[in-house]
């Protein structure tokens, strides 16, 4: 294998390790572009091959720059951004129903606490993630933001004296996010 080629495959096999297949097809085709047009310069094949790669950038930049576009990151920013609002309805909503008297097990509160804890976790990791393929991870997060939303809404609907006006404005939000959480699911998993 020539020079020029080796120093191609190993960028592209770089970017590889870092991103969907799809997204590497493409840039490949961009940067034998890239190549082509240094090569109808003038330039030797390893002067090309060394201009191009070097004109695309480094494949950590790349990547960060891929990862910081994909719905994976947007879609944790944005829960995360929203996940005080939502705190603020149902904490309204689980005092104006007087919860402390509800019979939950405890046992349930632990589970219910430790499943939020890990989506905010996961959240914020693909938030700070410079890697394309942790940012899909947003995906579990939002089918476990919709079981909990589901959780809570049954949860007041079944349990609380009554309905109040904070706890149909709690549900109207949260049956919001499990719709637009479940087609952020589906856009996730597909690039």
């Amino acid at each position: 294998m020539a020079g020029h080629e080796q120093l191609i495959d190993t960028y592209l096999a770089e970017l590889a390790r870092r991103l969907p297949p799809g997204i590497v097809n493409e840039l490949a085709d961009g940067l034998d572009e890239t190549l082509q047009h240094h090569l109808a310069r003038g330039l030797s094949p390893d002067e090309a091959a060394t201009a191009a790669t070097a004109e695309f950038g480094d494949p950590a930049r790349i990547t960060a720059e891929f990862a910081r576009q994909s719905p994976g990151h947007r879609t944790a920013l944005a829960m995360l951004a929203s996940g005080p609002i939502f705190a603020a309805l149902w904490g309204t909503t689980l005092i104006t129903s007087h919860a402390w008297t509800w019979t939950i097990p405890t046992a349930a509160t632990i589970v219910y606490a430790a499943i939020l804890l890990a989506i905010v976790t996961l959240l914020v990791t693909v938030a700070t993630s410079q890697n394309y393929l942790t940012t899909r991870l947003a995906a579990p997060a939002c089918a476990g933001m919709i079981v909990l939303d589901v959780t809570m809404i049954t949860l007041v609907a079944v349990i609380a004296p009554s309905l109040t006006w904070s706890a149909a404005l709690a549900a109207t939000a949260s049956i919001s996010r499990i719709t637009l959480g479940a087609h952020q699911v589906r856009r996730i998993l597909c690039n």
